[in-house]
């Protein structure tokens, strides 16, 4: 269920202005309503206590291929994942190798395609976690997700939107962690800005995917897919960056991680 305290973090997706809550109840957290937008007119359901910032027929591109794709998936993807992990040490080797650049200070920390929550174990590992949000493309993801916070009993928000339009007030994060799918996203350059913005100051953002030869094993890439390297895509403004290679076997990195930091 999304927090009362959390609706003053949320923002309309479109024209980045503050949303109210209709059907306003005295509860701590809600479990139903709309988000209204007083600016732009939009109005955004909360279902299940996932506001809804997306619908299908709003996503194009690959975002859309693969939005219905992780909807098949969803219930064995934990499965599907630890069995791609298995060459690379297995699946906390490989999640370890990207959760431990994060600089974890407690705040609020988002993971944008958070899934169904497979790296949320390893997060709560670290005892500077923090306040966790969620979000991701997926609804069927969402749904396992959530079957897992209810069960681990964890205090965590979970939105359903896109990285290109998050729902997020400027500088709202301490720490902001995407792992997997950016490769594939519509907008790489847009979600790459957007991060940035809902980032406070210094904010530390790590980004890891596969390379392009995991990706088309994983993901199904199409042939004519031409990964970028993300690095390419940062602003100059952002500081300390740092690209390592992940996963190794056999001499090769089958991925990547990106981390770097807002400016004061």
């Amino acid at each position: 269920m999304v927090k009362h305290s959390t609706l003053g973090l949320l923002s309309c997706p479109h024209c980045q202005s503050f949303l109210s809550l209709r059907d306003n109840l005295d509860n701590e957290v809600v479990d139903k309503g709309n988000l209204f937008c007083a600016e732009c007119g939009r109005s955004f359901p909360i279902k299940n206590g996932i506001p809804q910032f997306i619908n299908a027929g709003e996503l194009e591109g690959s975002n859309l291929r693969f939005a219905r794709q992780y909807d098949r998936l969803a219930p064995f993807y934990s499965l599907f994942v630890k069995a791609a992990f298995l060459p690379f040490g297995g699946d906390r080797k490989a999640r370890k190798e990207i959760l431990d650049h994060l600089d974890l200070k407690g705040g609020r920390l988002l993971e944008v395609s958070i899934g169904n929550g497979v790296n949320l174990p390893y997060l709560f590992e670290n005892p500077n976690a923090g306040e966790v949000f969620g979000l991701d493309i997926s609804n069927g993801q969402l749904k396992q997700c959530r079957k897992l916070i209810e069960k681990k009993g964890w205090d965590i928000d979970l939105f359903l939107g896109t990285a290109e339009k998050l729902p997020f007030q400027d500088a709202s994060f301490e720490s902001i962690l995407h792992i997997g799918g950016i490769n594939f996203f519509t907008g790489r350059q847009q979600a790459i800005e957007e991060v940035i913005r809902v980032a406070k100051p210094e904010c530390k953002i790590i980004i890891a995917d596969e390379a392009e030869r995991l990706a088309k094993v994983i993901d199904g890439a199409a042939d004519d897919y031409i990964p970028t390297r993300m690095v390419d895509l940062l602003p100059d403004t952002v500081e300390d960056i740092r690209c390592d290679d992940i996963w190794m076997m056999h001499g090769k990195a089958h991925g990547y991680c990106l981390s770097f930091r807002k400016p004061k």
